[in-house]
């Protein structure tokens, strides 16, 4: 499924980059998505798993979302990895731990635990190693051998760079970055961004 948009400028000063440098096609390749199929709005978030902007709309923002908008089957959200791996080494090696977890069909709560652990040690680039990574796995009661073998053998190294390269080819240049229904919004804005956009497009 492709979606084509247009960037929008939203609140001036919380852009990371700017947003109207964003032109192409983008789609979801085949990445988990989280929602009713049917949702009538779709939220395409392209993250690094190490950026601090990234965990600071996961902890600030997507909550409100999900409970605001996916749990109610008005939006679905999807999450494609763009590793900046030149600021962010470990980015990488945790987008392809996410989708081996999702081999197990525990891509969200894989995600979750990254970010969260990620948070416990404060607001800036947490650095982490593979061990962390398979400890994670275990914590939220994956199986383990299977789970460290897919990390080992790099099994979605290909996958994670395809998202990257996508986001490369229509522009992006910074992380968080979102589509939604052909809106982009550039960096971790506040929720009543989204809700916004959102909300208009609910109507």
């Amino acid at each position: 499924m492709k979606i084509l948009f247009t960037a929008i400028f939203v609140i001036a000063g919380f852009l990371s980059y700017p947003a109207a440098q964003i032109r192409g096609v983008v789609g979801i390749d085949d990445d988990p998505v989280l929602g009713d199929a049917k949702a009538k709005v779709f939220i395409i978030e392209f993250g690094d798993y190490q950026c601090p902007s990234c965990r600071a709309f996961w902890r600030e923002v997507e909550p409100r979302l999900k409970k605001d908008y996916v749990d109610t089957g008005k939006a679905k959200l999807v999450f494609r990895d763009f590793p900046i791996v030149q600021i962010h080494p470990e980015a990488m090696l945790a987008a392809m731990a996410a989708d081996c977890a999702a081999d197990q069909n525990k891509y969200w709560q894989y995600h979750d635990k990254v970010f969260r652990e990620q948070d416990k040690q404060g607001e800036d680039i947490v650095r982490f190693k593979v061990a962390d990574l398979k400890k994670w796995g275990k914590d939220i009661g994956l199986d383990v051998a299977a789970f460290n073998a897919c990390i080992d053998s790099a099994k979605y190294k290909d996958e994670v760079a395809k998202d990257k390269a996508d986001g490369d080819g229509v522009g992006i240049q910074g992380t968080p970055t979102f589509f939604i229904n052909g809106h982009v919004v550039g960096g971790a804005q506040p929720y009543p961004v989204f809700k916004k956009i959102i909300d208009d497009l609910l109507k």
